[in-house]
């Protein structure tokens, strides 16, 4: 196996928000062309969805489970900034069926060659992740 190519920091944000973008917009196929084929994703914890997903056959799948469930839900990034080793962590919060604000939203991802291949997503308050040492 090869070593990961390094990616300047200023992409690793833009590919992040490109994937936030894409989910908000509901487009699969741009979501999964800033995901590693095999991703680890581990979305928000909903009800009747998987608590993970591995690589795009999985994201595939948790996607038309969210649709299967009508899950009507979107994380609007307030924030988006690189914590080191190839991270970034975004908070922000959370709509549900329209309602704008309900839930404080934090992701951390991992970028190599370019493409996310891990994503960790959590309704929580950011101030608490960094008091975890969770991030810098």
């Amino acid at each position: 196996m090869t070593a990961p190519v390094p990616v300047p920091v200023a992409e690793q944000t833009t590919i992040v928000v490109r994937w936030m973008e894409a989910r908000s917009a509901r487009d699969l196929e741009s979501m999964l062309a800033c995901l590693a084929e095999d991703v680890d994703f581990h979305p928000l914890r909903l009800r009747g969805i998987a608590a993970r997903c591995r690589g795009h056959r999985g994201v595939r799948e948790w996607f038309a489970r969210l649709g299967q469930l009508r899950h009507e839900y979107r994380v609007m990034p307030s924030e988006v900034r690189t914590v080191g080793d190839g991270k970034v962590f975004v908070s922000g919060s959370l709509s549900l069926g329209g309602e704008p604000d309900i839930a404080p939203f934090c992701a951390l991802h991992r970028i190599e060659d370019g493409l996310i291949v891990s994503a960790h997503e959590c309704v929580t308050d950011p101030d608490m992740i960094e008091r975890l040492g969770l991030i810098p």
